[in-house]
This record gives C-alpha cells, structure tokens and sequence, in this order.
C-alpha cells in the first residue's frame, strides 16, 4: 500500500509517502507480478530444490547408488572348515602360553604269576610314574584400520551388514582356515605336528602294488573289505579286545572316497562304502553299537610315506584327540588412530595344537593310526 494512516481519531485520512522504502531501484509503478517456483509447480516440485541436499555429494555418491538397482545381500567369500568335524575341541581357559596334561607309566603290574600264598617271600609292587605334557598354543590376531571418511561414506549405502561384520566375517574366516591348519598338519613350527602328521602315531603300509591309478583302484571289492576288517582286528588284537578304543571315523584321501561311492555289486543294495559302514567286523563285536564314519579330506591324497595317500583311523573323542581353543577368536578394543584418521580395531585369539594322550611313540599301539598307500599309478 502507497499511503499510510493517521490521526486514526478523526477518521482514516491517507497521507502521501514522502520516502521510498524499497531497496532496490525500481519505482514501484513500473513493478511487474513475480512468479515463484511454488505458484507454477505447487509443493511438489519444491522438494527437488528445497531438499534433496544428498544430490550434491561428491562424485554423485548418491545418485551412483540410488539410479542403481543395490541387492542388499552382501556376497560373502566362500569357505568351508571341517576340522571340528574331526577333532573335539575344548573352549575357554583365557591367555595361556601351553595347554598342559599328565600321563601316567605303570611298571610291575601284577600277572597270573603274581599270587602270593604260603609259599611266596614277597610281595609284588607296583610302581606309578606321572609325565607332564605340554601342547603349543598359538596366538592368531589382526587389526584393521576403518578411515573416518570411509564410516561417512558408508552412511549412504543401504546394507543389511555393518562395516564392522564385514570385517569380522572376513577375521573369523581367517582364523578358521588358521585352526584347520594347526588341527589337519600343525603351526609349521619345529615339533609341531597335527592329526595327519603326527611321529607318535604308528604307520601300516597298505600293499596297492596292483593298483591301477591311485588306492584301491583296481582291486576287487573283498581286497577293499578286508583292509577295513584288518584295521579293526588290529585294535581288537593289540587292546585286548577292548570296544571302547575301536575307531568311529575313518578320514582317507578323496580318491578312496569316490572309488568306494562308485562301487555298486549285485550283493549290495548300495555302494561300497555304505556297505561298509554297516557290515565290518567292529560292528558286529560291538553289537552293532558302533557307528562308523567315513570322511574325505583332499589334504590326504599325497600324504604317507610314500605320498601315495594316508588313511587316518581313530575314534573320535576327546580322551584320545583334542585341541583346545583358551581364547576365542573376538573382538579385544577399538582405539582411535590419529595418524592414520581411523579406527583402529584388534582381534585376538588362541588356538592350541591337536593332542594324543594315548599315543606315546610309533613303536606302540596307540588309538590313533595311519595306513599309508605304497603305490600310486599317474596317467
């Protein structure tokens, strides 16, 4: 309005403006009508220019991932780990430098001779020697540096993961594929040894000289059934036919696997090697009550004395093959790094080698054994 008001008593009287009020330099009479963005778009079309801010990212980080169909499914690396299936383990115990255990050496145990009567002068003693033992534990730890700039821009992605279970999958694999190598062939350490490597453990040679590629290959099925009746006559012989210690897992390399899957007679109704998981001769001492296992693992196809392969029997429990795990593998502190501008977080854990109570050296039968292959043919 060009004219103010007063003496509001007398009525409202204009009065004439004698000073410019406008900022700029146009006279008011030579004023057009503006426009504003709202009268010709409506509220809608404000939201492109008033909001979205994210549009001016650097390197259009937004519209790169929003123009972008995102599956929001992280793909993982694939990995498999079978040494729990194949070694017990015992969990907590917190930092230590070795696991330890004793054994325990008999001498002059008493025999059918040993009868003292009217006739004896003396009397037979028995003597009890403890040993301490110490396993190896190893400390498996990694850190990782996450960048300030890289959580900011993390912010924007719309992923099921945190950054920091990406990298915790990425360390629990790590540690996993670690532990299946102390568990399979020990830390690489002198005096190291694991499952498949172990000297204390006694070694049978397999005779495969007729064979035509690698194991059984070749030989005729009751070749094939009588190594594993074999195999368990020896425990029963050397153990005084004492169930308890007859093996439940045979482990042998992946060609023996697939040879007896591939194995189909008319006096089967299924392969080799279910046939023999059911008919052997420690099933049938034990009343059928023990249930046989058998595992490929590929590590065993050049193993043995004579690299030709190694079949591992044992039974599979902790009184006769462990390892421990005092520290599981976690998350330990997250500290900011300014040098580096990040977080800088460790995780820390400790895994120790396998251990054979039982198995005292190779000259002596002990739960644990190896059947090595003499002969392998290559194409």
């Amino acid at each position: 309005m060009n004219a103010v008001y007063s003496n509001y008593q007398e009525g409202f009287i204009p009065s004439k403006v004698t000073k410019q009020f406008y900022f700029d330099s146009i006279v008011p009479e030579e004023r057009g009508k503006a426009i504003s963005i709202r009268d010709m778009y409506g509220l809608k079309g404000m939201k492109p220019f008033i909001k979205n801010t994210k549009l001016h990212d650097a390197n259009f980080a937004f519209l790169s991932t929003t123009l972008a169909k995102l599956y929001k499914d992280v793909v993982k690396p694939m990995y498999y780990v079978t040494y729990t299936q194949d070694v017990p383990i015992n969990v907590g115990g917190g930092f230590v430098d070795y696991v330890s255990y004793y054994t325990i050496d008999w001498a002059g145990i008493m025999n059918e001779y040993n009868i003292t009567g009217n006739n004896a002068n003396y009397i037979p003693r028995v003597n009890a020697g403890m040993n301490k033992k110490n396993a190896n534990v190893y400390t498996w730890q990694v850190a990782y540096d996450l960048r300030f700039v890289e959580i900011e821009k993390m912010k924007k992605l719309s992923l099921q993961k945190s950054i920091q279970d990406i990298y915790k999958m990425s360390i629990v694999a790590g540690f996993d594929l670690y532990a299946q190598r102390i568990a399979y062939v020990g830390g690489g350490l002198t005096n190291s040894y694991g499952l498949f490597n172990n000297p204390n453990v006694p070694v049978t040679t397999i005779d495969n000289s007729s064979t035509t590629g690698y194991g059984f290959e070749g030989l005729n099925d009751d070749v094939v059934v009588a190594f594993f009746n074999g195999v368990f006559e020896y425990y029963l012989l050397n153990s005084g036919n004492n169930l308890s210690i007859l093996p439940d897992t045979f482990l042998f390399p992946l060609f023996v696997g697939t040879d007896l899957s591939s194995r189909f007679s008319e006096l089967y109704t299924s392969t080799l090697r279910k046939f023999l998981k059911e008919h052997n001769l420690g099933s049938d001492e034990a009343d059928e009550e023990l249930k046989v296992v058998f595992k490929s693992r590929s590590i065993l196809n050049d193993m043995g004395t004579a690299n030709a392969g190694r079949i591992v029997a044992y039974k599979n429990d902790e009184m006769f093959v462990r390892m421990d795990v005092p520290y599981p593998i976690q998350h330990f502190i997250t500290l900011p790094n300014m040098e580096r501008m990040s977080y800088t977080s460790l995780f820390v854990g400790q895994i120790s080698e396998v251990q054979l109570p039982y198995n005292v050296n190779a000259n002596e039968f002990g739960p644990v054994t190896y059947w090595d292959f003499t002969t392998k043919v290559e194409d």
